[in-house]
């Protein structure tokens, strides 16, 4: 009986071989991976986590912080009296508007913030004008004193209602409001008052603290906003106070 005759081969290497050699070229890319990890540079390692840390934060590149347990205790006190500061002075201008019986004009609130004084437009000016009325004086002397010996800057806001005006002095509500607030800065540097300490800002009658539907919703959105600014805010440069929030701030405290 004849032997069986060998099947012709494929032409090329076996299927085997070309398994077998990509499976060397992995294990050889894994030892060489092995290698590098065992020889690493500390110092590069260090600025490439520098690196990684600067572009998920505000670190410039190799650079780190850290913060002892005296900069954390001191931190806290320092959050501690600013609030210390903010109950202080809502608590004391909120007794100078019950003693002058300005409740019905003045209101005063407490936020995260800092502290927020709202004075009707009526108690500071006639309708339509930026000129501050004489019975006005004393009550933005008590203020001029009250910031001249506290900590905090403070902003000026200028609000109107949403009634058009067109004047030859005043063409808009924007140009009322913001000559309201630049006036009410100026006096209190009249009295003393550090300049620096001071900003002025005009927002019309786009900031209302309730709808515009009736006289009397109306009389409350035409305002003077006095707001002390928290000493750690005004650091940081943050924006001020969102008209939002502050409404719903004042309608808890007075």
């Amino acid at each position: 009986m004849g032997q069986k005759k060998c099947p012709d081969c494929k032409p090329g290497a076996p299927l085997w071989m070309t398994t077998f050699t990509d499976m060397n070229q992995l294990l050889l890319t894994f030892f060489i991976l092995l290698l590098s990890m065992a020889s690493l540079d500390q110092r590069k390692i260090k600025v490439a986590l520098g690196s990684l840390q600067g572009s998920l934060g505000v670190l410039k590149e190799g650079s780190q912080t850290e913060y002892t347990k005296d900069d954390i205790m001191s931190r806290m006190s320092f959050v501690k009296n600013v609030q210390s500061m903010k109950t202080k002075l809502s608590d004391n201008l909120k007794s100078y508007a019950q003693q002058a019986n300005l409740q019905q004009n003045i209101t005063v609130s407490e936020s995260k913030k800092g502290v927020a004084v709202r004075i009707m437009d009526s108690s500071l000016f006639e309708p339509g004008s930026a000129v501050l009325k004489k019975d006005a004086e004393p009550i933005l002397d008590k203020f001029a004193a009250v910031i001249a010996e506290s900590p905090f800057n403070v902003v000026v806001e200028g609000h109107t209602d949403d009634l058009p005006l067109s004047t030859a002095q005043y063409p808009s509500n924007w140009d009322l409001s913001t000559a309201r607030a630049v006036n009410v800065v100026k006096y209190f540097v009249t009295k003393g008052v550090n300049a620096q300490k001071l900003s002025a800002a005009g927002y019309g009658e786009f900031h209302p603290v309730t709808p515009n539907i009736s006289p009397a919703s109306r009389a409350k959105n035409r305002r003077v906003e006095i707001n002390f600014v928290s000493p750690e805010l005004a650091e940081s440069n943050k924006n001020l106070f969102d008209a939002e929030e502050e409404a719903q701030a004042t309608q808890g405290g007075k």
